[in-house]
């Protein structure tokens, strides 16, 4: 990229670290030796209005040496914001504008120290100018001086004020000055007034995120392709085309065949270890984790096999044995907890269909087991370093994402995880990998819920487990506790509990009672009761069950 850009033939790539807009900027008029073209450049003004208010105090009616001297502190702050990529046509105006304040305010009481500024004034400005026509050809002054129309004795004053032992009379100096702020009005700032528009830099990618987009999309065209096919039972490509068709067969059959796969099952590996590389590669792409989420949610089938994994365990081991190595190669670049909000995103919207809910919620609640999983063996880990410091240390990341330690699956057994059902995560590079979600989070998705955000059905242990605690809670006798005992408690019993309400009263004016509780008492700590509707009675839920199941 040159240091120094022009503004309507060099295209300057779009700095999304920048944060200020964006300008299109475009010619209508076509120079008889240059061909003009629409070009997308980053503009060190805000927005238009910006940019015209400066020509309005530079060019206006009611330009006047204070409006000027507004102008000039603002080109030196665009300088500032593009340092050596400012457009060069607004570098030579400041140091035009520059010293002809200087030579106003009569500042400077020697004449030859005056002439000295304006020499070196006018050399700058050159400089700036054939700066724009130097990624054309090597060519001399005057030739340049006549692509970009300006006047010959514009390079013959240059020449004296560089080289020649006597400095050009002060009034054509300041005759010549005047003359160049005008070409620059012409030339530069009359064209960029009348084509600029606002661009909002949301809308503008540069070119290498878009090639990594790309990039990423393809690898997991073909991995959803693939997972399709071998959740179908297939081992080798030769039978795909039993589950696939048109495009999609043909990006995993040139996929299977450009790297010469012997079984299906190599292309999931091999598809992760491609996209850990352009991670790597691609690392300083500011948003490269939402590029990856976005790919990753344009997948079709890897949000249906949701329907195989739920109804058959066989099924399940299958999809949790290939699909491992992703998981944990978006853990291990900390792009996990990005995923995992966005599945939750969608099993909450209300414009999604309920086929694509029902597969975000399955890979957020697998996702959550994982990350149960993770800590189990963390915290098992820790126990026994507290036991023996010297124990050998277990890295629970690696840049090979492939398989897990010898001493990893040692926890995983000790901490009673069954890897066939259970997604292995691993380390993020930055150690250690924890999810914190504040308060207000947790409450906007808490008035969020639905069928497919609530956790899975409790296991009978756990609902025994919980039946249990409810009991003691409200201190039942072990006799009682050993016989079939029908009652079912719900929040409004809890609510009893809290208040200390007698049973006995309880049951002879429930009614009364229950109205004065809402009336009375609405925070319990950190919950308060919601009010009822229509929809879901919660007070009479039964404690661990949700009113629709």
């Amino acid at each position: 990229m040159p240091s120094k850009c022009n503004e309507l033939e060099d295209f300057v790539e779009l700095d999304e670290h920048e944060n200020f807009k964006t300008n299109i900027t475009s010619s209508t008029e076509n120079n008889d030796q240059m061909k003009v073209k629409r070009r997308i450049i980053a503009g060190p003004w805000k927005n238009v209005a910006e940019f015209k208010k400066v020509y309005c105090w530079l060019y206006g009616p009611d330009s006047n040496t204070e409006s000027r001297k507004l102008a000039l502190s603002q080109m030196r702050v665009w300088g500032l914001r593009r340092s050596t990529q400012c457009p060069a046509a607004i570098l030579g105006t400041s140091v035009m504008v520059e010293v002809q304040l200087k030579d106003e305010a009569a500042s400077i009481a020697n004449n030859d120290d005056l002439q000295m500024l304006y020499a070196s004034a006018f050399t700058r400005f050159f400089n700036f100018m054939s700066s724009i026509m130097q990624t054309y050809s090597i060519r001399n002054m005057y030739d340049t001086a006549k692509d970009l129309g300006l006047a010959s004795f514009v390079v013959d004053l240059r020449h004296i004020c560089a080289h020649g032992q006597v400095l050009p009379p002060l009034e054509v100096l300041r005759n010549t000055a005047q003359y160049c702020l005008h070409w620059l009005r012409d030339y530069y700032w009359n064209t960029q007034r009348a084509n600029m528009c606002d661009v909002d830099a949301a809308f503008i990618r540069r070119k290498d995120k878009t090639q990594c987009d790309l990039n990423i999309s393809r690898l997991f065209e073909v991995y959803d392709s693939a997972l399709e096919v071998y959740m179908g039972g297939v081992v080798n490509i030769k039978i795909a085309k039993r589950y696939l068709h048109g495009h999609r067969l043909q990006c995993l059959k040139e996929y299977y065949n450009l790297n010469k796969f012997k079984t299906l099952t190599e292309i999931f590996d091999h598809i992760v270890q491609k996209l850990g590389q352009l991670i790597k590669r691609d690392i300083a792409i500011k948003d490269i984790t939402e590029v990856f989420v976005e790919a990753i949610l344009k997948m079709k089938y890897f949000f249906n096999v949701y329907e195989k994994a739920q109804n058959s365990d066989k099924h399940l081991e299958m999809l949790l044995e290939v699909s491992q190595t992703l998981f944990r190669m978006l853990a291990l670049y900390d792009m996990l907890e990005k995923f995992f909000e966005a599945v939750l995103d969608i099993a909450e919207s209300v414009s999604a269909s309920d086929e694509r809910k029902s597969g975000a919620s399955f890979w957020a609640i697998q996702i959550s087991k994982g990350f149960k999983a993770y800590r189990k063996c963390k915290e098992l880990y820790k126990k026994e370093l507290d036991k023996n410091p010297n124990i050998q240390e277990v890295t629970f990341s690696s840049t090979n994402v492939t398989k897990l330690s010898h001493h990893v699956r040692e926890l995983l057994i000790c901490s009673g995880i069954d890897r066939r059902y259970t997604l292995i995560l691993s380390d993020t590079m930055r150690r250690p990998w924890i999810w914190s979600f504040d308060r207000s989070y947790l409450e906007k998705h808490l008035q969020m819920i639905n069928k497919y955000t609530v956790p899975p059905e409790l296991t009978v242990d756990e609902m025994q487990a919980f039946c249990s605690l409810i009991e003691a809670y409200f201190e039942v006798p072990t006799e009682t506790n050993m016989k079939d005992n029908s009652k079912i408690y719900t929040p409004q019993d809890l609510l009893n509990k809290i208040n200390g309400v007698v049973a006995e009263t309880m049951e002879v004016d429930n009614d009364e009672h229950s109205l004065e509780c809402e009336e009375s008492t609405e925070n319990y700590g950190l919950w308060s009761i919601a009010p009822e509707n229509d929809l879901c009675n919660w007070k009479t839920c039964p404690l661990g069950r949700l009113p629709w199941e």
